[in-house]
């Protein structure tokens, strides 16, 4: 009798079963559980404007505070006292947050 000898490859049945495995994956829908953090439609101002006159603290993207709560943005974030001399390029996702001599919010804005 012969005896077949044993081959690396698996049958072609194999092989068709597993390429069409990887392929139906690719195709799967991936869902994501929704961000704690709401959505912001713009640098994070539209979202502080009912906090006009609040206290501001920190100064950075990572601790920048009105009202104790810290703020979100879409990137920089920027402290601007009054009198303070501040660079005018734009930036579409920078928030400057202006605020009064005490350290109030006066405005929130995009820039």
């Amino acid at each position: 009798m012969f005896q077949q000898e044993p081959t690396m490859f698996p049958g072609p049945q194999v092989a068709a079963v597993l390429t069409t495995a990887i392929m139906l994956a690719g195709c799967t829908n991936a869902t994501f559980p929704p961000s704690s953090s709401p959505a912001l439609v713009d640098c994070g101002a539209a979202e502080l404007q009912s906090k006009l006159g609040q206290p501001v603290g920190g100064g950075t993207a990572t601790d920048a505070s009105v009202g104790g709560v810290l703020v979100l943005s879409k990137g920089d974030v920027r402290v601007i006292a009054p009198g303070q001399a501040v660079i005018q390029n734009y930036s579409e996702d920078r928030l400057n947050l202006e605020t009064d001599g005490s350290g109030k919010l006066l405005r929130a804005t995009c820039g």
